[in-house]
């Protein structure tokens, strides 16, 4: 009986025990709740930066009829004067090109709006456009948006819109380089050198900037206008000038992108007054030795040639590098070790491509301008790992087999053409040799010695 006792005792301070701890546990938990409910309550909100749509204004529109076929012009002015603007903008007869701008023209209303009501010193917003018409017929509309602001100073945007009015199509910068991205890798290198040396720019450029707006993607060139005789492309502020300057403009004469252009893009131009060129190209390099004579003798006949270097050389002899480019001449980028590209895997080929590319402009301050693959071994995995044009050659000395300065001017004088790529190597002696009879040989017969990027077509 007493142990049984025992038991329900026992039992009884278990159970009881049970029930403490339980409600010991909820009164915490409650506890913690309320503490994080508090929490939440007193510290901030995140705060997100979402777009306010513009304020829906009564407006005034106008049209007159463009004197483009085919086009109207209209005119949108706000009945009030709270929200400031004269917005004009092209329409068609086509749904999709019109939308296209009617679209463009809420996001400006919409930013202009915004930036009234958060800076409350914008005093007007101006929108006008220009059409420019090629001869295939492509319209071109160059739409400027001024924001005015009330302490006079003022902001430019520059957006350009492309149809064709007779069959509704949008023209892309696609179109006019035939869909090759090789020809547009080309054309990215003539509009470098134009901003480089274009007049209206000059001042405003940062040499340091250029490169990346440049770069042949298909999106870096789409905001563009093309006339009969030139391809305009505009740039935002700040992408490689001063910001003072505002949007850049480069026009660029299509006889200087005439190799680059489909056929239909084209312009005529008089054969008989071109220079006869001839591009002088050097691989494997540097070489402490022979590169220094070959710039020597390049010197001597005021010539200009084009330096493929590996990677790996250019590593072991930065010096002799640096020392190509400061004499005027181009750099090529060859690969880092030499290997046949086209049997690498991508890791590998990146690393052949990007490791090259990088200690190039490490060491002589700009990055290289055009890609010669080993043995001219290339495919489309190639030319895709790579930004740079590539570059082959059509005279061959063969130095690097017969190892006879001779035979270089053999080959040469028999093979040699207005627009040819002379491929020689400056790592043997034999080059270094024969080089001085090669250039003058060429020289006699009118040749002017320039880089491959100076090439009408490489």
């Amino acid at each position: 009986m007493k142990d049984t006792n025992k038991r329900r005792r026992s039992s009884w301070i278990d159970s009881a025990l049970i029930i403490t701890i339980i409600t010991l546990l909820s009164i915490t938990l409650l506890l913690i709740v309320n503490v994080m409910k508090t929490k939440d309550t007193t510290s901030p909100k995140h705060v997100t930066n979402e777009i306010i749509p513009a304020p829906k204004q009564e407006v005034s529109v106008e049209s007159i009829i463009s004197p483009y076929p085919g086009i109207k012009m209209f005119t949108e002015i706000p009945k009030d004067s709270q929200y400031p603007f004269t917005i004009r903008y092209p329409q068609t007869e086509y749904d999709g090109f019109n939308k296209q701008v009617l679209d463009y023209v809420d996001q400006l209303k919409t930013t202009y709006a915004n930036e009234q009501q958060e800076e409350n010193r914008v005093s007007k917003l101006d929108v006008s456009f220009e059409t420019l018409q090629h001869l295939s017929g492509n319209y071109s509309f160059v739409m400027r948006a001024v924001t005015y602001f009330a302490d006079q100073d003022s902001q430019m945007k520059i957006q350009t819109f492309h149809i064709n009015p007779e069959t509704g199509d949008e023209l892309k910068i696609e179109d006019i380089v035939d869909h090759n991205l090789e020809k547009l890798k080309r054309m990215a290198s003539v509009v470098r050198d134009e901003i480089h040396h274009s007049p209206l720019l000059e001042g405003d450029v940062i040499k340091e900037s250029v490169w990346q707006p440049t770069e042949p993607m298909w999106v870096n060139y789409r905001n563009y206008a093309l006339t009969d005789d030139s391809l305009f492309l505009y740039f935002g502020t700040g992408e490689f000038t001063k910001r003072q300057a505002g949007p850049a403009t480069v026009e660029i004469p299509l006889r200087k992108l005439n190799p680059f252009l489909a056929k239909e893009f084209q312009v005529a131009t008089d054969d008989t007054k071109k220079e006869k060129t001839i591009a002088l190209t050097f691989d494997d390099g540097p070489d402490p030795v022979y590169t220094l004579r070959i710039l020597e003798t390049l010197k001597k006949y005021n010539a200009k040639a084009t330096f493929f270097m590996l990677g790996n050389r250019v590593h072991s002899y930065p010096s002799i590098a640096k020392k190509v480019a400061e004499a005027g001449h181009e750099i090529g980028n060859h690969s880092w070790n030499h290997p046949t590209l086209t049997e690498l895997t991508d890791v590998a080929l990146q690393s052949e491509v990007k490791g090259t590319s990088d200690i190039i402009e490490a060491i002589i301050g700009h990055p290289a301008t055009v890609f010669r693959p080993p043995y001219g071994a290339v495919d489309d995995r190639v030319r895709e790992s790579t930004k740079l044009p590539v570059v082959l050659w059509n005279v061959d000395t063969l130095d690097w087999d017969h190892h006879d300065p001779e035979l270089i001017l053999e080959h040469v004088a028999q093979d040699a053409r207005a627009g040819s790529i002379i491929l020689m190597h400056d790592i043997h002696e034999s080059t270094a040799d024969g080089l001085d009879a090669v250039l003058e040989n060429l020289q006699s017969q009118g040749y002017k010695f320039v880089t491959v990027s100076e090439m009408d077509n490489y």
